[in-house]
């Protein structure tokens, strides 16, 4: 069995109704960290094995009758293999969008190739919650700390996200989030801070929990 640790991302701002609501995660305890896991892994699997879309199951944690948005990903080797998500809640609550958010990372990031049963226990999966995206000017965005918030890019109609810790130096977030976005080297963006409390599964056997 996969056991979990939990990275928390540290906060830069943010509204206060928003740092309140993400604050609810960062003190999770060891159960609802292990539920986190547990479902995304759940509703992952059953995707790329059988393309089943499972149902929450009864008895999760009051925090999941919450709304939130969320992100999937899966590393294999330190190396990403999918990431999908929302920056909005879309689901009627906080469970209901891990399994959405498990089955577009698992079946439908077009980056990347389909993932296959075989590599599964090859993969390390991450659950991130979203806050809202906060706005920010182009020069707040060259001095975030990548290890402590997140970046959205919008060019147009289209986001492109890179969430907390996926790097560690500030010009390569901005560059990932503007390819992600579409933008054109020089095209006119709009940047957003995001704060995110990032799931992270830990195959050496411990459950832990970092603040």
């Amino acid at each position: 069995m996969i056991l979990a640790s939990m990275i928390l991302a540290a906060v830069l701002g943010g509204s206060t109704g928003d740092s309140v609501e993400l604050d609810a995660w960062r003190t999770a305890d060891s159960g609802v960290v292990r539920s986190v896991l547990a479902l995304g892994r759940r509703a992952f699997d059953a995707y790329v094995t059988k393309r089943d879309v499972i149902d929450p199951p009864a008895g999760l944690p009051d925090l999941f009758h919450r709304r939130a948005a969320v992100f999937v990903s899966a590393m294999r080797n330190g190396a990403p293999r999918c990431c999908m998500g929302t920056l909005y809640p879309t689901e009627p609550d906080a469970a209901h969008e891990i399994v959405a958010s498990a089955i577009t990372a698992a079946g439908r990031d077009r980056r990347f190739k389909p993932i296959k049963g075989d590599e599964l226990k090859g993969l390390t999966l991450i659950v991130s919650i979203v806050g809202s995206p906060q706005p920010i000017t182009a020069e707040e965005a060259g001095h975030l700390d990548p290890t402590r918030s997140g970046l959205a890019v919008r060019y147009g109609y289209r986001y492109g996200v890179v969430l907390s810790c996926e790097t560690t130096r500030n010009d390569r977030m901005i560059s990932w989030a503007r390819i992600r976005a579409g933008a054109p080297p020089t095209g006119r963006v709009e940047f957003f801070r995001l704060q995110d409390v990032r799931f992270v599964e830990d195959r050496r056997g411990r459950d832990s929990a970092s603040r």
